[in-house]
């Protein structure tokens, strides 16, 4: 019974609570406010115990993401990307490259270029490119966001390129839990025969180093002129999925313990509870205090209701992830 009265006296306008539920009194919002942050803030203190948490990468496989990027092509009248070992290597060292030196970009503030990695890997290209994404929660949102902008689709549909390297690694970056995607396109130097190399980073150009023989530079080439005809077939390349391994070293899943968990998503859907509840009783005591005629000098039902509309729709609306 006294269950009963407290469940009541929370969320029934009556006598003890003034006629208003208690979950819409200042003191309960202001609460619900403090135990968010500290919700939140222990989310965040997770990535520094002894707990791992496997994030967005647990599912996120590189080989889902190669064989979306193919069916886009594929669709696209191109033909499939072949997987390769040096440039999923390049597109290792790329991420950890960004979580040790902590930035988000194509050049890393000492300077170090995308193409680098590139060379370091034993890959000599005549053209290459780079996309990149973070944070998000499966293969498909991230790839749709790609195509999504013009740049990135430029390099995901581009005939010049032949090969693909992917790798998904976690960490660290700017304070946060990160997970990023990077994603690398590549011919070699001796699979066209024109002499005109090329390295195109998105969402700006960026000249090729100097290491190779380059005749001239063009930022713009013809395709029609430099990839020969292929036929194209809805057949995805083949590749071994143990290779994919490289790309996903950051995921050390088996040691300690380990709790799957989004943080971003972890948070929107307790806000959303929350605010959903919020709006519910609302309603009901709205409806209660019309029905029953209790006069309320603090009403402003139609302010309070549409605040928490407009916190709704932002919770709704905000998604995680980026590109670049």
């Amino acid at each position: 019974m006294t269950t009963a009265l407290t469940v009541l006296h929370y969320f029934y306008p009556q006598y003890s609570n003034n006629h208003k539920a208690k979950l819409l009194h200042s003191p309960t919002l202001f609460l619900l406010s403090a135990l968010l942050l500290i919700f939140q803030l222990f989310i965040q203190s997770l990535s520094h115990s002894n707990i791992k948490i496997l994030g967005y990468a647990a599912n996120i496989s590189p080989s889902e993401v190669i064989n979306l990027t193919n069916q886009k092509r594929v669709e696209a009248g191109l033909p499939a990307l072949e997987y390769s070992a040096p440039l999923t290597q390049a597109a290792k060292a790329k991420g950890e490259h960004m979580i040790a030196q902590d930035y988000w970009a194509h050049v890393a503030p000492d300077g170090t270029d995308p193409w680098s990695f590139f060379l370091n890997s034993g890959y000599k290209y005549r053209y290459a490119g780079e996309n990149l994404a973070r944070d998000f929660t499966n293969p498909s949102s991230a790839v749709d966001a790609w195509m999504a902008s013009p740049s990135h689709r430029e390099n995901m549909l581009s005939g010049k390129y032949k090969e693909i390297g992917i790798a998904v690694v976690e960490g660290d970056l700017a304070g946060t839990d990160t997970t990023l995607i990077v994603q690398l396109f590549g011919t070699q130097l001796s699979d066209t025969s024109t002499s005109v190399p090329l390295a195109l980073a998105q969402p700006q150009a960026t000249a090729a180093p100097t290491k190779l023989p380059i005749a001239t530079l063009s930022v713009t080439p013809t395709v029609a002129a430099l990839v020969p005809a292929i036929e194209v077939t809805p057949v995805i390349s083949e590749f071994p999925e143990e290779n994919f391994k490289v790309g996903e070293s950051s995921q050390n899943i088996n040691k300690g313990f380990s709790l799957l968990l989004s943080p971003f998503d972890t948070t929107r859907s307790v806000s959303l509870a929350v605010v959903l509840l919020l709006l519910v009783v609302m309603v009901a005591d709205a409806f209660i205090v019309y029905r029953k005629k209790i006069p309320r000098v603090s009403g402003r039902f139609f302010a309070h209701f549409a605040f928490l509309g407009m916190i709704l729709a932002i919770i709704i609306i905000v998604k995680a992830g980026e590109i670049l």
